[in-house]
């Protein structure tokens, strides 16, 4: 079977060699474990393997986002530049709508949509960060029926999509509804002071079992 490396060694043999092909991974973890590094970490690996690559930029700009991956030592200026990465402004806090290429209104649900199914569409490996402020913005309902479609479109697609969701932000439902609906999910966790991973299902593949200690240093992601 195909895999999809994640870009942290560790979490690769986890996985048992990455994250099969075509499948959806959500990373479902408490606010700071670390769930965005993982996502950039994803598809700058990714990127630099030469497989077109779409970051949904939702939670913050795709300025923040670039600024976040370069304290990591991950420039993505040459990705972006050759159309390996492409960077979709999505982001809440814009005040206004955008007509740019890359960018479009995240309070109008059937453009936040369109934009979504056309950047799948043309990319191999995708990261929606995250579905958490759309389902604050458009209920848990619609936010699910999206996680199904996004679903539904790796599968036509044949690709491998990573959606980050805030553990702690929804109903208990929703958050069960949407583990239920994707194939593989990674639980992050803080525990006092320390992070914690642990993979809480996998489909079509094997994986690890057990707790992880996590942090995150200036190489980005680190498992203990």
């Amino acid at each position: 079977m195909e895999r999809a490396l994640t870009g942290i060694d560790k979490l690769d043999e986890i996985l048992k060699g990455g994250i099969p092909v075509p499948s959806a991974l959500l990373i479902l973890g408490e606010v700071g474990t670390g769930k965005s590094v993982i996502c950039q970490q994803f598809i700058y690996k990714q990127a630099k393997m030469g497989i077109p690559c779409a970051y949904f930029c939702i939670d913050h700009s795709p300025e923040d986002v670039k600024d976040n991956m370069r304290s990591l030592g991950w420039d993505p200026v040459e990705f972006e530049n050759s159309g390996l990465i492409k960077f979709v402004d999505l982001f809440v806090g814009r005040e206004k709508e955008s007509k740019k290429e890359y960018q479009g209104d995240p309070h109008n649900l059937g453009e936040l949509i369109s934009i979504l199914r056309k950047f799948v569409k043309d990319s191999d490996r995708f990261v929606v960060d995250s579905i958490s402020s759309i389902a604050f913005l458009h209920g848990e309902r619609e936010a699910y029926d999206l996680v199904q479609k996004i679903h539904g479109w790796i599968w036509d697609d044949k690709s491998v999509g990573v959606i980050n969701a805030v553990k702690g932000m929804h109903s208990t439902s929703f958050e069960i509804a949407i583990q239920q609906a994707l194939g593989n999910v990674l639980i992050l966790e803080i525990d006092e002071e320390s992070r914690y991973l642990h993979v809480a299902k996998t489909t079509r593949t094997a994986h690890l079992t057990g707790r992880f200690g996590l942090e995150i240093d200036e190489d980005g992601i680190r498992i203990l």
